[in-house]
């Protein structure tokens, strides 16, 4: 977790947090009143109803739920539902049967829906703003779909540059951004102050009752109000506890009530507009304008943060087992969370583009936005949890009044988005069940491959024994050879020695373990097998970049020996059969993300011109 040294720099994480952690829910109000409006109406009477029921929304959700409960479950100052899977007990993570298998199959469906609001951020945010055209003139309102393509297209297609320069400007822009929307909502609210009178519980407990099980059409609106939530938990190791808490506090929710408080104030002066009740808080042409290009700067930087939170939730799923290896760039010298995906930047891409395509309007996306943000802050909930009664230690008492009300505000949410699974929701759950299935059958393909090599494994007295029988010639060679376990002999190895007949005069086989904390700082362990074999257990946090040549220059071998080092890594074949522990669309799907994952070299950080593959054909 990064700490503030000086008020200075205090100051510039509480500023920087504004545009990462709040970009998204800060362009809420964009367009979640007026969606909200539409599912209830337009009566004096549903305006105070809706405008209570976001402010206690963003009460309970983000202030109670996220910023004093969830945020205590940090995994070493770092955050998100990964974090909480890394924080699970090992009995959870490792289920193969029963409940516990039940909900880690649920938990990878919680990260699966991140993966598809990545995708729905920037298509709605981007087409929520550039509608605001249509205010200015109703002829340009055809204009906001090419627009936001334009910019989705130059957004995805500059990642690979890095978002470290731009990133300056996000706390900045995104500050100016609040100051307006909270100045133009006051300005309103002066001409009906007693619209202050719909923060009252009473409004919102009232409405709910009157309106019984309509609620949840209701309630499956007014949450596009707290979209981005999960993102104060996600991005707590880039900011810290402390500067989420006060940006909240002092400029996020007293800007974003000031402005729903306005919206509301022109609904009950127009109650028949059909217009956007966000850019009709401008005052004249020229404010509207300002606000069309200052709510497009802001929605923009929301689905930067959100299309880096996205890359780095890939590298956590990679290294805590649940996708295959990726190739990661780092974009940054500096940054260690500086990372592009080019994999994932793609898909994502060209998700948010056929989106906004398909669906022509934010009004036609807020259906399937809604359903993938209850259905992460759902699984969050749950998985917090068990780490607080595991992890935390919480005592029952505490976890008997907490847990079931988070639950029953989360289940609200999530029953009331359900109801739009005919409407757009099925959006976000099909890329979810998609996903999920990847990540189910890479992590059961892992398993089968682990069992399926300690089931052929070669002894090094074995290979004593060939070298001794003059059935295998030693090289003058430092050989490296990665394995999933370092005290058996590499398959690698095996492969050389069954087709070439040979072996190195050295040999260092070198496990590299993926902890369940976000960085590792304890040194290899090195470990003398035989005279002519070490072996070398790394170990890295979910978060860190890795370089094993750079790791075994500078803490196991001399640079020197390092570089005349060669690497041999093993390049396995799957063939299919009716034996093993895969078979059918599993087998194939595991193949196939095998053999489209990131080359061992360019994931471990190996020298690509001392790498030998070595072919392996095999079952599992």
């Amino acid at each position: 977790m990064k700490k503030s040294k000086s008020p200075a720099a205090f100051a510039a994480l509480t500023i920087g947090s504004l545009g990462v952690v709040f970009g998204d829910i800060g362009t809420s109000p964009i367009y979640a009143f007026r969606q909200s409006l539409d599912s209830s109406g337009t009566t004096a009477y549903d305006i105070f109803g809706v405008v209570s029921l976001i402010f206690w929304s963003l009460m309970l959700v983000v202030s109670l739920k996220y910023l004093t409960f969830v945020l205590r479950a940090d995994n070493n100052g770092e955050g998100g539902i990964l974090a909480l899977f890394a924080l699970l007990p090992w009995r959870i993570k490792n289920a193969q049967t029963g409940a516990r298998y039940g909900f880690l199959i649920l938990l990878m469906l919680g990260t699966a829906l991140l993966f598809g609001d990545g995708i729905l951020t920037p298509a709605i945010s981007v087409l929520s703003a550039t509608e605001g055209l249509g205010t200015i003139d109703p002829r340009f309102i055809h204009l906001s779909v090419p627009i936001t393509v334009a910019i989705l297209v130059v957004l995805f297609g500059a990642q690979y540059k890095g978002s470290g320069s731009i990133g300056r400007l996000f706390g900045p822009i995104i500050l100016v951004w609040f100051a307006t929307i909270g100045y133009l909502g006051f300005r309103k609210v002066q001409e009906m102050p007693h619209v202050v009178k719909a923060l009252s519980p009473y409004y919102a407990a009232e409405y709910v009752g009157h309106h019984g099980l309509h609620t949840f059409v209701i309630l499956s609106s007014v949450i596009l109000a707290i979209t981005g939530a999960e993102a104060l938990y996600a991005d707590l190791g880039h900011f810290g506890k402390t500067p989420i808490r006060v940006s909240w506090y002092l400029v996020v929710a007293p800007t974003l009530i000031l402005n729903y408080l306005g919206q509301a104030v022109v609904a009950l002066q127009n109650p028949d507009t059909k217009g956007n009740l966000f850019f009709d808080l401008a005052p004249t042409k020229s404010w509207t304008l300002f606000l069309v290009l200052i709510a497009t700067a802001a929605t923009v930087i929301a689905s930067q943060a959100l299309i880096t939170g996205v890359a780095s939730l890939s590298r956590q799923a990679v290294k805590l087992g649940l996708f295959p290896r990726l190739k990661i760039v780092h974009t940054s010298e500096d940054l260690e969370g500086q990372i592009y995906v080019p994999a994932i930047n793609l898909l994502v891409g060209i998700g948010s583009i056929f989106l906004v395509i398909n669906f022509r309007s934010s009004n036609a996306l807020a259906n399937a936005y809604s359903f993938a943000i209850s259905g992460t802050m759902l699984v969050t909930t749950l998985a917090f949890g068990f780490v607080a009664k595991e992890k935390l230690k919480w005592n029952k008492g505490a976890l008997i009044i907490t847990l079931p009300l988070l639950l029953a505000i989360d289940l609200a949410f999530f029953l009331a988005t359900v109801t739009k699974i005919i409407k757009g929701a099925w959006v976000p759950l099909v890329i979810a069940l998609a996903i999920t299935y990847l990540m189910w059958t890479w992590r059961r393909g892992q398993r089968a491959l682990s069992v399926a090599l300690s089931d052929s494994v070669l002894g090094w007295e074995e290979v004593e024994a060939l070298i001794e029988s003059n059935s295998i010639s030693v090289i003058p060679d430092t050989g490296v050879y990665l394995s999933s376990t370092a005290h058996q002999v590499p398959q690698a190895l095996a492969s050389q020695i069954h087709n070439l007949h040979s072996i190195p005069s050295n040999i260092v086989v070198v496990e590299v373990i993926t902890g369940d904390i976000p960085f590792v700082s304890a040194p290899p362990r090195v470990k003398q097998i035989n005279s002519r074999v070490i072996e070398v257990i790394i170990w890295v946090g979910f978060k860190q970049e890795l370089k094993v040549s750079k790791i075994l220059a500078e803490k196991v071998l001399t640079p020197e020996i390092e570089a005349r080092c060669t690497y041999y890594l093993s390049d396995r074949k799957f063939v299919e059969s009716h034996g093993g522990a895969l078979r059918g669309l599993s087998e194939r799907t595991f193949a196939l993300l095998h053999r489209n994952s990131a080359t061992a070299s360019d994931y471990f950080g190996l020298p690509d011109n001392r790498v030998i593959s070595l072919g392996t054909r095999m079952d599992v």
